[in-house]
């Protein structure tokens, strides 16, 4: 799908740790909608709960129909979040509210929510829900009767999650359901509103800042990394359009290292079948003279150390800058 110059349908992403009452503010919202805006439903194998409804919170589906999405192309992206609940985006769903200026909301673990920024830049808004504190998180989980061991599988990703929060466009600190769920509502009122004028730049041939998303890779073997002293340090590559962030990655080794032929299980945060996106080491933002760029970092354990490019050399690895990889 070509998306338009034109602002169409909004995608509302709420992200955030597990616990930080993303699903209870998007229930708030959806009580009392903006215009078109409705939920959209994910597909998931997980069993369909208490007053959900098929097809309004979650496509409900089988372990064997969820696979069958994913070989048919069904799904933008899909993750194994909990336990073996699986969780996809449907894309006839996402690419039909788009064309028709149709705004949905949902909310989904920062990695899927990346991806598909990084499909549609111009319609997917991203909304950072944060606890008070960390502590805070814990005791909310206590007080819904979750087990010591689920609480420390959940707080896992709480490290993971909390430094995407300034790569997003806005932060709900969520200390009061009330007071979060109205700022919620004037988000989602401006974003209506800044749709309509920079459709209206459009029309009058007016210039759009725009994100620009890149795949880099830190060449390593043993205790050292390949790194250039000029700008950019490690090999970089700009996603083509539906490209997975490590494949952009990968692609980006071959613009110096033509004898090495990249494979997944050299990613040192690869795991084998565990998802159709590859957790990066950081996301790292960027402002550049004309646009926003989104880095996704990975290592990359070479099996054998190759002879350095030209302008490349092997450093060791606790030289590298102390403001990390750029």
């Amino acid at each position: 799908m070509t998306v338009s110059e034109r602002r169409q349908g909004l995608l509302f992403l709420l992200v955030g740790p597990p616990g930080v009452g993303k699903n209870t503010l998007m229930k708030s919202i959806l009580a009392r909608p903006v215009g078109s805006l409705r939920q959209l439903p994910t597909a998931t194998t997980r069993a369909i709960r208490p007053g959900e409804q098929q097809g309004r919170e979650h496509l409900f589906v089988t372990h064997e129909d969820f696979h069958r999405m994913i070989a048919n192309n069904e799904l933008i992206e899909w993750q194994n979040v909990y336990k073996d609940d699986l969780y996809g985006m449907p894309r006839a769903t996402v690419e039909n509210a788009i064309t028709n200026y149709e705004d949905l909301i949902a909310d989904i673990e920062v990695l899927g929510a990346t991806y598909l920024r990084s499909l549609y830049p111009d319609n997917v808004i991203l909304i950072f829900i944060a606890p008070p504190s960390v502590d805070d998180l814990s005791e909310r989980m206590e007080t819904r009767g979750e087990t010591q061991a689920e609480i420390a599988t959940r707080m896992q990703r709480v490290a993971m999650e909390m430094p995407y929060a300034p790569l997003c466009d806005y932060l709900i600190v969520n200390d009061d359901a009330n007071e979060s769920a109205e700022i919620l509502r004037g988000i989602i009122l401006a974003e209506n509103s800044r749709r309509a004028l920079m459709n209206l730049r459009v029309e009058s041939e007016l210039p759009r800042q725009r994100m620009a998303f890149a795949g880099s890779v830190i060449p390593s073997y043993g205790s050292e990394v390949l790194y250039s002293p000029s700008y950019p340090h490690f090999p970089t590559a700009l996603l083509a359009h539906g490209e997975m962030p490590h494949d952009a990655a990968l692609r980006s080794l071959s613009h110096i290292l033509i004898t090495v032929s990249p494979t997944l299980e050299h990613l040192c945060s690869y795991k084998p079948g565990s998802s159709v996106i590859i957790p990066p080491l950081a996301v790292n933002g960027q402002a550049c003279d004309h646009f926003i760029e989104i880095l996704f970092v990975y290592e990359y354990a070479l099996p054998e150390r190759v002879t350095a490019p030209d302008g490349w050399e092997w450093i060791p690895r606790d030289q590298l800058p102390t403001n990390g990889p750029k």
